[in-house]
């Protein structure tokens, strides 16, 4: 039996109920997954504008104390969301562990844990934000993006606390009755590679105007490199339609041997003219039997 299959049986669902709440809370891709899908994006959205309304000095104590209940009731249907969850799924303590397991936890648990409710519940509103990670593709393949790339990311990260390391101390001394210390230099150059420029600090000096400029350059030189592999990396998650052979994960068509395992890979590269049915090449706009054009 295929690996895929073998994994399929192992978590089938026999009971239906169970199967339909299953696919109602963790398929996406189904109807009735994006329906509740859909229903939770709007539930967490109704909830940050209530938190948001709730800020307001000029609001009637009724208006607060019916938002207060409000929260309380989505709350309570966060927790008995992560309670069918637990119930439903093919994996329940893997679900229990995993990072959207545990996100759905904490959008309840603080109510219950916490003394104070309204402490409670202003972290709840933070924390249930990140619930819409789940739902939200985009943010599926920008945190897989981020995955791929965190070595990338760390020795980017590394680099630039090193360059304001130095270039504080640097300013510190040449600049040293506008920056007091390279603590408020270090601050300052960090500031100055992000080309925030908030103005607070301003080097006069000729010195100091040109380690501005070249940490300008090198700032936009760093975060135009570290966006441009983080965008390569989201176009190879979005194009992973090809399967290997056999391991079953899924990578871009454009690799000869699997990433995951580095089995050599036979892929089709080949497709059928709509007309005649004739075999083509996948980069070919036209049939070279009929004529007919078959790029979209």
């Amino acid at each position: 039996m295929h690996l895929s299959e073998k994994q399929h049986y192992s978590t089938y669902i026999e009971n239906p109920i169970k199967r339909y709440l299953n696919a109602a809370l963790f398929d996406l891709d189904s109807r009735l997954g994006r329906k509740v899908n859909l229903l939770g994006i709007f539930v967490i959205v109704m909830t940050v504008v209530l938190s948001m309304i709730g800020t307001l000095d000029n609001i009637s104590s009724s208006t607060r104390s019916y938002i207060e209940l409000a929260e309380l009731i989505i709350t309570g249907a966060f927790a008995i969301e992560y309670i069918l969850r637990v119930v439903v799924a093919r994996r329940p303590v893997a679900y229990m562990l995993s990072f959207y397991g545990l996100i759905d936890l904490l959008t309840w648990l603080p109510l219950l844990l916490m003394g104070n409710a309204t402490l409670a519940i202003r972290l709840l509103r933070v924390i249930r934000l990140l619930k819409l990670i789940r739902y939200l593709k985009a943010l599926h393949l920008f945190l897989s993006s981020l995955q791929d790339t965190i070595e990338i990311i760390l020795v980017v990260a590394v680099t630039i606390l090193i360059v304001i390391a130095i270039s504080g101390n640097i300013i510190h001394a040449i600049e040293p009755d506008i920056i007091d210390n390279a603590f408020i230099g270090s601050w300052w150059s960090l500031v100055t590679m992000t080309t925030v420029g908030y103005g607070d600090i301003v080097p006069v000096t000729t010195g100091g105007k040109i380690i501005a400029s070249i940490l300008m350059v090198t700032g936009i030189t760093i975060f135009a490199m570290l966006t441009g592999v983080i965008s390569v990396k989201v176009s190879q998650i979005v194009n992973r339609t090809h399967a290997c052979n056999n391991c079953m994960n899924k990578f871009s068509d454009e690799y000869g041997y699997c990433p995951y395992c580095g089995i050599e890979q036979e892929l089709n590269r080949h497709q059928h003219c709509r007309e005649c049915n004739a075999e083509i090449n996948l980069n070919d706009n036209f049939c070279s039997r009929c004529g007919i054009k078959n790029a979209s």
